[in-house]
């Protein structure tokens, strides 16, 4: 299939950004009204470690319902992005990971020489420190889950099954891994560490476009999680 013109280019890229941010704005809203009732609580510890992911499932949700009454791609997509047999979608989960952790831990390197070194969100380490000094446990083990198994979900969902394959179809490859990464980047929050998001980002969307499949995608973002809270964890223990 040939690239879109690139004319034909941004206004579908900023139609899907909008979807996007929208769905993002409405999974905010949704926790603030359940805050203001006092159904979801305000601080970082307990549920309040899930909101991230919850924020962005119901984002997810959100822009899986407006692109199908919109402009429903359905089986177009496979045209695009076929999936592969289950040994080839092994192999290229594995490496994936592989790539994800050693290009992470290559550009931290690279930071760290240039003076401005990646840190983790503030709010983490709080938990980790929690852990350290035994006032809370229970925290880091929510945590965990959340960083593990709720935000790849969330998020692979969002960015790869749903941003990056509609961008793959109507913007091309470049546009696709350059918007699906940079806005995966950005909904983190955390500025030291745009550039490792971001090739994460792209890493996770290579993976779902070699096996056709966003499971693959998950899997290397659990993969690559796992390591850094595993990190995290044995940090927290010395």
């Amino acid at each position: 299939m040939s690239e879109p013109a690139p004319d034909d280019r941004w206004r579908p890229a900023l139609t899907e950004l909008a979807l996007v941010v929208t769905g993002m704005v409405l999974g905010v809203v949704v926790l603030f009204v359940l805050r203001t009732v006092g159904l979801w609580p305000s601080t970082t510890r307990g549920l309040g470690l899930v909101s991230g992911p919850v924020i962005t499932g119901i984002a997810a949700a959100f822009y899986f319902f407006a692109q199908s009454r919109l402009d429903p791609v359905g089986p177009e997509r496979n045209a695009v992005l076929r999936k592969v047999g289950f040994g080839r979608t092994a192999v290229v989960t594995l490496v994936a990971i592989v790539v994800a952790l050693v290009g992470s831990l290559a550009l931290g390197a690279v930071l760290e020489l240039l003076g401005a070194p990646a840190t983790e969100q503030e709010g983490i380490l709080e938990i980790v420190a929690a852990w350290r000094d035994g006032s809370d446990r229970s925290s880091m083990i929510i945590l965990g889950v959340s960083a593990v198994v709720l935000a790849p979900l969330a998020e692979e969902c969002l960015f790869r099954g749903l941003l990056f394959a509609r961008l793959r179809r109507y913007c091309g490859r470049p546009l696709a891994f350059v918007v699906s990464a940079v806005g995966f980047a950005a909904i983190h929050a955390n500025p030291a560490g745009l550039l490792i998001y971001a090739w994460l980002g792209v890493v996770f969307a290579f993976a779902m476009e070699r096996t056709g499949r966003v499971g693959s995608a998950v899997v290397v973002h659990m993969g690559n999680n796992a390591f850094a809270f595993t990190a995290l964890w044995l940090g927290a223990g010395e």
